[in-house]
């Protein structure tokens, strides 16, 4: 029986040992990502065995640390569900928001934010936050435990990157919040000051999160909350890559002179740490925020400045934070994306922008499903400015028919904005 056809027990087993996890291992993962420091490898085992299906919410966390698509899971539930009932699954009846979120959760949802947002300030300001009924912090919180905390925040970043921000901030937020809870628990200065560089980094996570929700209010809050915890906890380093997260963020605001005033404030934050890697990224959104100024000498220039900073990264390895954003596949991205910019203002620029775009799609994978099809909606955007209306409408057609395995509302704006340009297009 293929994977496809499982019922839920036999697929969690299945990829459970695919990806070499135990049932007590898989079990820590769904504390670390939930916050409820209550699942056990029974309950595995009872999900395993079909006992027990999880509920909507359980069903998150396990597609997150089993890296499988949350339909898969929701599908093989409703089998499980339909064997214990003895007939086949009805298609549920549900209404769900653009973020991917039901009914009540969308209040849920920005109840928890608030709630992490004033919990992570006050510990960063440095006062200290109780644990919030319902919340069990273990006796002694040691580097174990931030060890735990930075694998769930992995887990969810890689999370955004094939699926796209809707429908886990909450979870992130829970997450950042109990981060909180265990600083003021904890007695180690050592481990309170890596738990204020995990709260910036959960932070910065979140702020990316709701980037893509196009909750921007709240973006910009979490990433200077970032920064206050970045400070705190004396990383540079992680500080520097947040400021330029901001700037990519200015971007998609199209506020290029905010976003050079940023990658000049990262570059003094932390030059003599920063890598190769990191400055080759820095450089290509210079080259964007330029591309949107209508400089095209100053988008070439970064360009090449960007790609031979690229081939002096060979071989280094980034912190977890940063490694998504020093790939081969970005470089392509971000600069085709400058010149998508530069031939909305003049067509000569589309060829560029179209040939970099078709490289970063062929770099991406699975792994990378939100931002290739992001990169999909520019090649088409360019296909538009050069004048090749039907391969433009071929790509966009391909890019919506995977925005339902995604979640992402500045995507699915992108997207639609392209749709109506082609449709008034003569």
């Amino acid at each position: 029986m293929k994977p496809a056809d499982l019922s839920l027990g036999p697929l969690i087993a299945l990829r459970r040992r695919e990806l070499g996890k135990s049932q007590e291992r898989l079990a820590e993962q769904l504390c670390a990502t939930s916050g409820r420091m209550t699942v056990t490898k029974n309950e595995i085992s009872r999900y395993e065995r079909e006992e027990r299906v999880p509920s909507a919410d359980s069903l998150r966390h396990l597609a997150i640390a089993l890296e499988l698509p949350l339909d898969s899971l929701e599908r093989a539930a409703a089998r499980a569900r339909a064997s214990r009932r003895k007939q086949e699954p009805a298609p549920p009846a549900v209404t769900v928001d653009d973020n991917g979120l039901y009914g009540e959760e969308v209040e849920t949802e920005r109840r928890q934010v608030l709630r992490s947002l004033a919990a992570a300030s006050l510990v960063v300001a440095g006062w200290p936050v109780g644990a919030r009924a319902g919340v069990e912090l273990p006796r002694r919180i040691t580097g174990e435990h931030v060890a735990e905390l930075r694998e769930a925040t992995n887990l969810y970043r890689g999370w955004v990157s094939r699926h796209g921000g809707g429908g886990i901030r909450q979870h992130v937020s829970t997450l950042l919040e109990q981060a909180s809870m265990m600083h003021s628990a904890a007695s180690d200065d050592v481990v309170r000051r890596e738990l204020l560089a995990s709260i910036a980094d959960l932070a910065g996570l979140e702020a990316y999160i709701s980037r893509d929700l196009e909750e921007h209010y709240d973006a910009r809050e979490m990433y200077q909350l970032a920064l206050q915890a970045a400070k705190a906890a004396g990383d540079r380093h992680l500080g520097a890559h947040l400021i330029v997260r901001m700037a990519g963020h200015n971007i998609e605001l199209k506020q290029p002179n905010d976003t050079l005033g940023l990658l000049d404030a990262a570059q003094l934050a932390a030059k003599s740490v920063l890598g190769h890697g990191e400055r080759a990224n820095q450089l290509c959104i210079k080259a964007w925020a330029n591309a949107q100024r209508g400089d095209a000498e100053a988008v070439k220039r970064a360009v090449g400045d960007a790609e031979e900073e690229f081939v002096r990264a060979e071989g280094s390895v980034s912190r977890e934070w940063g490694r998504q954003h020093v790939t081969e596949g970005e470089l392509y991205s971000l600069t085709g994306a400058a010149y998508v910019d530069l031939a909305r203002q003049s067509a000569k620029h589309a060829p560029l922008a179209i040939e970099r775009l078709k490289k970063a799609i062929s770099l991406r994978g699975p792994a990378n499903a939100r931002n290739r099809t992001l990169d999909m909606v520019s090649l088409a955007e360019a296909l538009f400015e050069q004048g090749e209306f039907e391969e433009c409408e071929k790509i966009a057609r391909q890019a919506g028919s995977q925005i339902d395995q995604l979640a992402s509302n500045r995507l699915t704006r992108r997207l639609a904005e392209l749709n109506e340009r082609i449709t008034s297009a003569p």
